[in-house]
Formats: structure tokens, C-alpha cells, sequence
């Protein structure tokens, strides 16, 4: 299985292309594709979540803690003493940090339904719900939010199954091997069941793909992208001019 680093820096290089691609179609602005890669970072660290010593779910259960500790003390801000407030604080953490945690530790299986392609595809759903409905996204924008998601966590899965073949030589591949990439687990019938229903529902409950899929099948919107594949006659045109001064090119 890869380890953090290669899922961070295989989602960054995964997520960078695709969002080179987004900025050379000129239809998309510059601080938007940064908000795609973003997301596709993230996917990349999502299926994680399901591992109690993964460092996602550790920042996403102290992130969480210290925030809904905060929140309870804004709360009861004006009501209680310093000193209970501090105690409020210090309880919903260590509720939230331990307690929650530890519980989701309990009923979830590392490599379990969380890692598999429909939660890659309900995770990129949910993104695309959040950009639409609370941020008032349009729709493309919200639905390039929620692929950029899913493309990090599928390339997240991929990983992991490549790491599960053994370059060693000594066998081909890992007992690991095929429990990544999965389109859920037989050994949890109703999960699986429940898991693709949740998928469906999160589909109906986002705005029509229409638009998106229009822009993303229209071949005029790769048509600049196609014509700078490669260079032309000279490379980095125009590049030196602006780095050294003219007298240095003439020469």
C-alpha cells in the first residue's frame, strides 16, 4: 500500500495536469483551477479516512474537535464563568477527539466500503452538492469541484493497487491486490447495497450534469488545448526576450 506521501504527491501531480489542462482551454479563471487542484489533493487523502493511524483522519478529528469546542464556548460565551467554559471546551474535545473517534474506529474497516469507486463517485457527489447549495456555485463550476474530487480518490485507489503488485519478483502480486480498486465488498452485502443507493440519491439531489457534460464533450473546448500539444518551429517563444535584455539576444 502507498504510503501519505505518494498519495499527496500522486493526487498533486494527477490534479495539476488535468488543471493545466482547465487553464489552457482559457475558459475557466486562474483562481477557480487553483480551487479544482485543491480538491483533488483532498480526494487523493480521502479514502484514508477509514484508517484509524492515517494522518487525514487524525487532522480531520482534532480539526474538527477544536472547532466544535469553540463553537460550544461561543455558545454559552455569555452564561457560564471562564473556568467553566474551559471545562465545556476541554470535554467536547476530548468527546469529539477520542470518543467520536474511536467509535468511527469501531465500525469501520480499513480498505472497507470507504475505499472503494462508488465512495470516490458519492465523495465527488457531496462536493458538487456543497459548491451548488452552500458556496452558490454554478453548475459547472460545482460539478468540475465534485470530478476533481473523485479523480483524486480513484487516483488514490490505483496507487494502492499498484503497490500491490510485488516488484520484487518473489510472487506477482500481493495478497492486497484487488482490494483497492473495488466496486465494494461481498463481505458486506448491505453496506455495499446501502453505499450505492446513498450514490444514487446524491446524484438526483445535485443540479443536471447537462451543462457540464456539453462543455466537457465540445471539441471546440479543447481545440486551443489540441493546437498547443507540442511546440511550434522555436521553443519557449518569446521567453527570452522577456528575461534578458535585447542586447544580449541581437548578439
Amino acid at each position: 500500500m502507498a504510503d501519505f506521501n505518494t498519495h499527496l504527491m500522486g493526487a498533486a501531480a494527477v490534479s495539476g495536469l488535468a488543471a493545466t489542462v482547465l487553464v489552457m482551454t482559457g475558459q475557466f479563471p486562474h483562481q477557480a483551477v487553483i480551487g479544482y487542484f485543491v480538491l483533488g489533493v483532498i480526494g487523493g487523502l480521502l479514502p484514508d479516512l477509514d484508517s484509524p493511524t492515517s494522518i487525514p483522519i487524525r487532522i480531520v478529528f482534532a480539526t474538527l474537535a477544536v472547532v466544535a469546542g469553540f463553537l460550544v464556548v461561543f455558545t454559552f460565551g455569555g452564561r457560564y464563568s471562564l473556568v467553566e467554559l474551559v471545562v465545556l471546551w476541554f470535554g467536547c474535545f476530548l468527546f469529539i477527539r477520542y470518543g467520536l473517534f474511536n467509535l468511527f474506529d469501531q465500525v469501520t474497516v480499513h480498505r472497507g466500503l470507504i475505499h472503494s469507486i462508488p465512495a470516490g463517485i458519492g465523495c465527488g457527489l457531496i462536493a458538487t452538492l456543497v459548491a451548488f447549495h452552500a458556496f452558490n456555485a454554478s453548475v459547472i463550476h460545482s460539478w468540475l469541484c465534485g470530478t476533481f474530487v473523485t479523480l483524486g480518490f480513484l487516483v488514490h485507489l490505483l496507487l494502492d493497487e499498484w503497490y500491490s503488485v510485488d516488484l520484487s519478483g518473489k510472487k506477482l502480486l500481493k495478497s492486497s491486490f484487488g482490494t483497492a480498486f473495488s466496486l465494494g465488498s461481498l463481505s458486506q452485502p448491505i453496506g455495499t447495497a446501502a453505499l450505492y443507493l446513498a450514490v444514487i440519491a446524491l446524484f438526483f439531489l445535485c443540479p443536471s450534469p447537462r451543462p457540464f457534460a456539453e462543455l466537457m464533450l465540445d471539441r471546440d473546448t479543447y481545440r486551443g488545448v489540441i493546437q498547443r500539444l507540442a511546440p511550434g518551429e522555436t521553443w519557449f517563444q518569446g521567453f527570452l526576450r522577456r528575461v534578458a535584455p535585447s542586447s544580449l539576444i541581437s548578439r
